[in-house]
């Protein structure tokens, strides 16, 4: 489901979640009014799993049911981390396409064997950096991150892959608000308010 930012901000104060999480999508939609917004319906979600044999953690659902990200998506860039990560000391700009699935199969594959996740973000045009939740302690509602190249090179090493994943957002609804920019993928900017 589409609408304008109305419609968003409706979305989201009626939908059942923490008010931490609703005042962090408020926050985003705020930030760029003049976008279209999106929700998940049940029946997206339920493809969803299907499609990449995963069970999404009740509180992805609630989230994504309440906003998902802008139509059509844009690359995003975020102003930091909630908390200290890798990710947090790089010098470059890390656009990232936010979805459900965003990764190859291979990749998805190895988060879900190897690490218990499922990708929600990767970096455009890079497998430096993958964004992922837990899909195995399903109340923990982190958004973690983790270097594609260090997951290739645990599993290559039967390594214990734990060690390379790192908490970067408190929450989806966080990762959200923590959105400056927003980018098409022929470069087209919208900065946010």
């Amino acid at each position: 489901m589409f609408g304008d930012a109305d419609a968003a901000i409706h979305w989201v104060w009626d939908a059942d979640l923490p008010q931490d999480d609703k005042q962090n999508f408020a926050r985003f939609i705020e930030r760029f009014p003049s976008l279209t917004f999106a929700r998940d319906s049940k029946d997206s979600l339920n493809e969803v799993e299907s499609r990449d044999g995963v069970t999404l953690p009740p509180h992805i659902r609630r989230s994504r049911s309440a906003l998902s990200f802008v139509n059509p998506p844009l690359l995003a860039l975020f102003d930091g981390y909630d908390y200290d990560c890798n990710a947090s000391d790089w010098e470059v700009d890390i656009w990232y396409s936010i979805g459900l699935g965003v990764a190859g199969d291979e990749v998805l594959a190895d988060f879900a064997e190897h690490a218990h996740g499922y990708v929600v973000g990767a970096w455009h045009g890079s497998d430096g950096s993958y964004l992922m939740i837990d899909t195995i302690h399903t109340e923990d509602k982190r958004i973690f991150v983790c270097d594609g190249d260090d997951l290739a090179y645990a599993v290559i090493d039967g390594n214990p892959v734990g060690e390379i994943i790192e908490p970067a957002f408190a929450s989806y609804s966080s990762m959200l608000a923590h959105i400056v920019a927003l980018r098409t993928w022929t470069g087209e900017l919208t900065m946010a308010r």
